[in-house]
């Protein structure tokens, strides 16, 4: 998905911040996508120059003036139409699995050339790693008042996006636990 609708759709929960929108991306959705500032800031500006979105500037003392996204009517018809092209898209790639590069697969792949002890301190932090981030997705405590994260987290979309991801996550945890003892044999 292009970084410019992934920013769109963020703003169609409210107005933010490149911080705000880069936060949203981090603790509970960063399994789904990761935007780097460098990402979102140049598609901001492209959004802005395009009048998709609008921006403000407040002052802040012994600080740069902070930079307020807001989508425009014109930002919200253009993302509705780029959502429902790039899902086009993926429907007619026939590529419905997300491609996954993993370095700690890779070692678990190769781990017949390991000691045992690194086998299982791979695993155990890898368990504990994986444990953290089910804690972020599974969060449901209070968050930063200027984030728009509640309103994505508390829709039905952000519940099963997260209900999906926490599962996944929990099979992984189990699978790994349950399944250690293969990779000494």
């Amino acid at each position: 998905m292009q970084t410019e609708t992934i920013c769109l759709g963020i703003l169609r929960n409210g107005p933010a911040t490149g911080y705000v929108i880069k936060s949203v991306l981090e603790g509970p959705l960063n399994q789904i996508y990761n935007l780097s500032f460098g990402s979102i800031y140049p598609a901001l500006s492209k959004l802005t120059k395009e009048k998709y979105v609008t921006v403000k500037q407040h002052a802040q003392d012994k600080k740069p003036d902070k930079k307020v996204y807001t989508i425009t009517k014109k930002g919200i018809s253009y993302f509705e139409e780029t959502l429902l092209e790039e899902s086009g898209k993926y429907v007619r790639s026939g590529n419905y699995g997300d491609q996954i590069k993993s370095e700690f697969a890779m070692l678990l792949l190769f781990s017949k050339s390991l000691p045992k002890e690194n086998i299982k301190l791979i695993l155990d932090e890898r368990i504990l790693y994986v444990q953290q981030q089910l804690n972020l997705i599974t969060y449901e405590g209070p968050l930063a008042k200027d984030s728009n994260l509640n309103a994505i987290r508390n829709s039905a979309q952000g519940q099963f996006t997260r209900g999906l991801m926490a599962e996944v996550i929990k099979t992984a945890i189990n699978y790994m636990e349950k399944n250690r003892k293969k990779l000494h044999d």
